[in-house]
């Protein structure tokens, strides 16, 4: 009995060590590549929304599909095309930021899930939230021009 457990033991983690590993394959040919992965929008006042929009293009062969776009808290909503991107054709990922509940320096991450050949890619939101002033900004929404 002592015999069989050691047995076991012994090649049990030997056995789980050698097991092929699945490597993840891309869903398709199709590649997306940011201008930018990452956007710093400066100071703004408390309770001020900044909205970016993060471009994009398909450089891959075959249409790239956005499967999902998270992001790190409900104070950040994105907004991303629903129907595939042809090769060579750009599209964007419109962010809103929305600093209400926070102050201080803000980095907020978006993760953005497709059928390419890396199928997560990360983009980026910083800045500084400073407290509100006793009077009401002109303009509480910026929205970044470009």
């Amino acid at each position: 009995m002592k015999t069989i457990l050691f047995f076991i033991l012994i090649h049990l983690p030997i056995l789980a060590f050698c097991q092929n590993k699945d490597v993840q394959k891309p869903l398709s040919n199709a590649k997306i590549e940011f201008s930018e992965k990452q956007f710093d929008f400066g100071d703004i006042v408390k309770g001020e929304s900044i909205t970016h929009k993060f471009k994009f293009t398909n450089t891959g062969t075959e249409p790239l599909i956005i499967l999902n776009v998270q992001t790190t808290c409900g104070c950040t909503a994105p907004q991303w095309p629903k129907s595939p991107i042809p090769p060579g054709e750009a599209g964007e990922i419109q962010v809103i930021f929305n600093s209400s509940k926070k102050i201080g320096r803000q980095n907020k991450i978006i993760t953005v899930y497709t059928n390419g050949q890396k199928p997560e890619e990360k983009l980026k939101i910083v800045g500084n939230i400073l407290p509100e002033t006793n009077s009401t900004p002109e303009n509480k929404n910026k929205v970044d021009q470009e």
